[in-house]
């Protein structure tokens, strides 16, 4: 197993380096993509309804530690959308 380039990461590299969906046959640019989009699409709903950083910041972790690892989601499965729902349940709550 690889070392962390972070002392205290979230994820290991292994779960980084393969996720559900690329175990299902999405290509890895695709599902950057759509992470990337979910985040930002997070972070510009936090804005809008002008919640703190710290709870956009959550809501972003929260959304990219469902899709991190083998036995994350994958979008074969469950699509981007389910994600995002995780996400707005999560803002609702806080």
């Amino acid at each position: 197993m690889q070392t962390s380039q972070l002392a205290n990461s979230l994820a290991t590299a292994e779960q980084i380096s393969s996720s559900g969906s690329q175990l299902d046959g999405i290509p890895a640019d695709l599902e950057n993509s759509i992470q990337f989009a979910g985040a930002r699409l997070i972070q510009a709903a936090g804005i809008l309804l002008r919640l703190p950083q710290e709870i956009i910041a959550q809501a972003i972790v929260i959304f990219t530690r469902f899709w991190i690892g083998s036995e994350g989601g994958s979008l074969a499965e469950y699509g981007a959308e389910v994600g995002l729902r995780i996400i707005s349940f999560e803002l609702r709550l806080s």
